[in-house]
């Protein structure tokens, strides 16, 4: 056996190669290395790893491992093949019976479950949606159904009514016809004495100023209608401008509310233009025929 190991540890030194190096080589074990070279082999794992070793070193070195293994077959120590045959099947038939198991069969199965639970989670999403779509149906029909409830009157019952009632009725609705006027006629009183007062503070060929005293309504309207002709005309309300040209007909209009302190007007065509401040008109210089452009100006106090 010294022999093999002799041969081998000459050629590992003509390689140049230290044990180190060898075992980085041949990913064999240091202390491995040296029992194959010093014949020491009841040192390695078993007879099998003594030629695989064996073999692997003289490769690693520039021999042939297989001749220097048959050249010294009787030297080596022999592997037990019927044992060795012996427990790979014993090994095999095991893993077969574990693989044939519960394990197996759950695993072979896993494909089916899993589409089976695919096609029930489906059938219960339709379910879900069609349930859902009729309760909102059902919903959506009693909606529209409760606003078109009919109550009848019986014919007989109304002309059963009692004369004096509905004289009595007459009454009320001419009392309530009478207050209605009044507070009517009232509230134009009211308005009458509350309605703006418009003033002019000066005026040119081209511009007229006004000041409009008393109440100021939250809503208050400004429009130019144009009549006999169009008017390219514009409205500023506190620097706001809406502006256009006024067709034949046609009129342009601003709205504010009464914390607005001014409103100016430019009126391209004064001939034919009219201004009315919250349904009162507003005169200003149109009888020049060459001042066609007219500014109005108007401020509230």
């Amino acid at each position: 056996m010294n022999e093999i190991g002799d041969k081998l540890k000459e050629a590992r030194k003509a390689k140049g190669y230290t044990l180190d190096d060898l075992q980085q080589k041949t990913k064999i074990q240091k202390r491995y290395l040296i029992a194959v070279e010093e014949g020491n082999l009841d040192v390695l794992p078993g007879n099998f790893y003594a030629r695989a070793f064996i073999k692997q070193y003289a490769d690693s070195v520039g021999l042939n491992g297989d001749d220097l293994i048959r050249e010294h077959m009787d030297a080596l120590p022999q592997t037990n093949n019927s044992n060795y045959s012996k427990s790979v099947h014993k090994t095999q038939t095991r893993s077969k019976t574990k693989n044939s198991g519960f394990v197996a069969t759950l695993r072979d199965s896993l494909p089916t479950l899993l589409i089976v639970l695919l096609v029930i989670a489906i059938v219960f999403a339709i379910y879900l949606a069609i349930t859902t779509g009729s309760d909102s149906d059902l919903d959506s029909f009693i909606n529209e159904d409760e606003p078109s409830t009919v109550i009848e009157v019986d014919d007989n019952e109304e002309a059963a009514s009692d004369p004096e009632e509905e004289s009595e009725t007459e009454e009320v609705n001419d009392e309530q016809t009478d207050t209605d006027t009044e507070e009517t006629a009232d509230e134009e009183e009211s308005v009458e004495d509350q309605s703006q007062t418009l003033t002019e503070v000066s005026s040119t060929e081209t511009s007229t100023t006004y000041t409009v005293s008393g109440p100021h309504p939250s809503e208050q309207t400004i429009i130019l209608n144009a009549e006999g002709g169009d008017s390219w005309s514009s409205i500023t309300i506190d620097g706001e401008t809406a502006s256009g040209l006024i067709a034949d007909g046609e009129s342009l209009s601003g709205s504010f509310d009464e914390n607005v302190a001014e409103v100016s007007i430019v009126i391209g065509n004064a001939a034919v233009t009219t201004i009315e401040l919250n349904g009162q008109e507003v005169p200003y210089n149109t009888s020049e025929a060459e001042a066609v452009r007219q500014e109005v100006t108007i401020e509230f106090e």
